[in-house]
């Protein structure tokens, strides 16, 4: 089945970025970031698994990337909706996209803008190792809770700040040069509390160990949804 492809705004990795995509950062995305992606990310593979088995139903995956999830999801998804702003990462995704088979549609644009799709319209998200690189989190993490159909789970899976101690002083030390060479990948961002913030339940989410190079091993995981809002 062939992809349809919504182009607004063609933007970098980070989902907000402000700079327009010129030819030679399409080439970066898609030749050099888009295969650290693909290697640097292998180790978590397992971790997508099994965060991934229960997905079910029309979805929509944002900061698709290369498609390193789409091995994992099962037979109960319908439909995928792939929403990547980086067009050189969305040129490498799109043969494996073509190879799944399901109905799918990519949207090139930013999700921290509104998306040109319903609100209420999917049974799930996901979230895979993309808020570290996203300028408003705020504005992304409203835009899921716009998409997805009351009480729908959000599927989630990202690198996180290490707590207080050496790991932490090596993530804030390496953030300018991470941050340069990997589409604005933060690697001290505290995730948590941005979820926190944004009233999303994090009870559910679970700290543990990725199989990542040390800066980035600290993680956070698991199925989250809105938090219940006090009528009082």
């Amino acid at each position: 089945m062939r992809a349809t492809v919504h182009r607004v705004a063609p933007r970098a990795r980070s989902c907000d970025s402000d700079r327009s995509m010129t030819p030679l950062k399409q080439v970066w995305d898609r030749e050099v970031v888009g295969r650290l992606l693909d290697h640097g990310m292998s180790g978590v593979d397992p971790l997508r698994a099994e965060l991934l088995r229960d997905v079910r139903g029309r979805v929509v995956e944002i900061g698709f990337g290369t498609g390193a999830n789409l091995p994992f999801y099962p037979d109960a998804v319908s439909e995928l909706v792939a929403v990547e702003p980086s067009v050189g990462l969305a040129e490498r995704a799109r043969p494996r996209l073509e190879a799944w088979g399901r109905p799918h549609r990519v949207v090139s644009a930013s999700a921290s803008r509104p998306l040109p799709l319903d609100a209420r319209s999917f049974d799930a998200a996901v979230v895979t190792f993309v808020l570290c690189s996203v300028n408003d989190v705020k504005a992304v993490l409203g835009e899921v809770a716009r998409l997805l159909a009351p009480g729908a789970p959000l599927f989630l899976a990202e690198h996180v700040a290490a707590p207080r101690g050496a790991l932490r002083q090596v993530q804030k030390t390496i953030r300018p040069a991470w941050s340069a060479l990997l589409g604005g990948c933060d690697p001290a961002r505290d995730t948590r509390a941005r979820l926190d913030e944004n009233g999303w339940d994090t009870s559910t989410l679970r700290d543990v160990a990725l199989e990542l190079p040390y800066p980035v091993r600290p993680g956070l995981v698991g199925t989250t949804r809105l938090a219940a809002r006090s009528s009082a």
